[in-house]
């Protein structure tokens, strides 16, 4: 699993097929002992390079804590078939629960919509 700084993250699986598939499931996993967690930013490459998609989704979590998020294939990817991964920002929360900073990027592993 792809991590930096304590947080990991990176898809279940790597094959996804369009019309069985509805979501991409991505682990999520803080092993700090304070809260962070991975914001996810999904990438597409085309023609060779790495195209960020127009969303996020932020997922601080407490310490020890591992969870799942929830990408669906036709809302977030619109049903394109592609080679994908996510360019994953690790963000150091406070107490409330409000992003203090960021503490680096990683990619996780690539994934695929066939």
């Amino acid at each position: 699993m792809a991590s930096l700084k304590g947080v990991s993250a990176n898809p279940t699986k790597q094959n996804h097929i369009l019309g069985e598939d509805k979501i991409v499931r991505v682990a999520v996993k803080n092993d700090n002992d304070y809260i962070a967690g991975p914001n996810l930013i999904p990438q597409r490459k085309e023609s060779g390079k790495w195209k960020t998609l127009n969303s996020n989704s932020p997922n601080p979590l407490k310490p020890d804590q591992k969870d799942y998020d929830d990408w669906g294939i036709k809302e977030m990817f619109d049903n394109k078939k592609g080679t994908y991964r996510f360019k994953v920002e690790v963000e150091r929360y406070d107490s409330k629960g409000d992003p203090v900073k960021t503490e680096g990027t990683f990619y996780t592993d690539e994934f695929y919509i066939k």
